[in-house]
């Protein structure tokens, strides 16, 4: 685990760093950061008729700029060393809110928060673990690898693809990766209700 050789105070710094250019990503796809847990990043798609329900696809765009956003990262900060991530996509119903009297956090909760979670923790280093339901839920400007079946806990078997490149959005012309938009320096600022990261 590279944070335990790690000073506090660098962990933070390098996590503020990081996590500013996914926060600037969400703004870009139009999408819902839901928190922060230790160095794992949570971010839902929003419903909306303005953007024909093409959730899905923003998150698995946004998702393909966080690896570019690691890589630049990679390049421009070697003090803390070569990162990695690992991002898992589900879709499926969930409910959000506030639970409790104390120190109120806006949190999700439902199937798809655990397996997106799942895709995540059986994924791999640099790559995009997805279900079948994201597959199903975007359009064919979107690659996929079938990694294979998967025993998935609280799930049992399911198959998992790698997201490998896309796509395109249905919504306005800016919203396409930053990363190919002749600025990708700019500092980096993800919607269908029911798509996780």
């Amino acid at each position: 685990d590279k944070t335990s050789s790690m000073r506090p105070h660098d962990v933070v710094t390098m996590l503020n760093n990081l996590f500013s250019q996914f926060d600037y990503l969400v703004g870009h796809y139009d999408l819902n950061k839901v928190k922060t847990i230790g160095d794992c990043y949570m971010v839902t798609s929003i419903p909306s008729s303005e953007i024909d329900n093409d959730g899905c696809s923003r998150v698995c765009m946004f998702a393909l700029d966080l690896l570019k956003a690691v890589k630049t990262c990679n390049m421009s900060g070697p003090q803390h060393g070569h990162l990695d991530i690992r991002v898992g996509i589900a879709c499926g119903q969930v409910v959000a809110g506030v639970v409790g009297t104390k120190r109120f956090l806006f949190d999700m909760w439902g199937d798809a928060v655990n397996v997106a979670a799942r895709m995540e923790q059986h994924g791999l280093p640099g790559k995009i673990q997805v279900t079948k339901g994201v597959v199903d839920n975007v359009d064919n400007s979107f690659s996929f690898e079938l990694r294979g079946t998967l025993n998935i806990k609280g799930k049992g078997m399911l198959d998992c693809y790698f997201l490998k490149s896309g796509g395109k959005l249905k919504g306005p012309a800016n919203r396409r990766s930053v990363y190919n938009s002749g600025n990708p320096h700019k500092p980096l600022p993800a919607r269908s209700n029911s798509t996780l990261m």
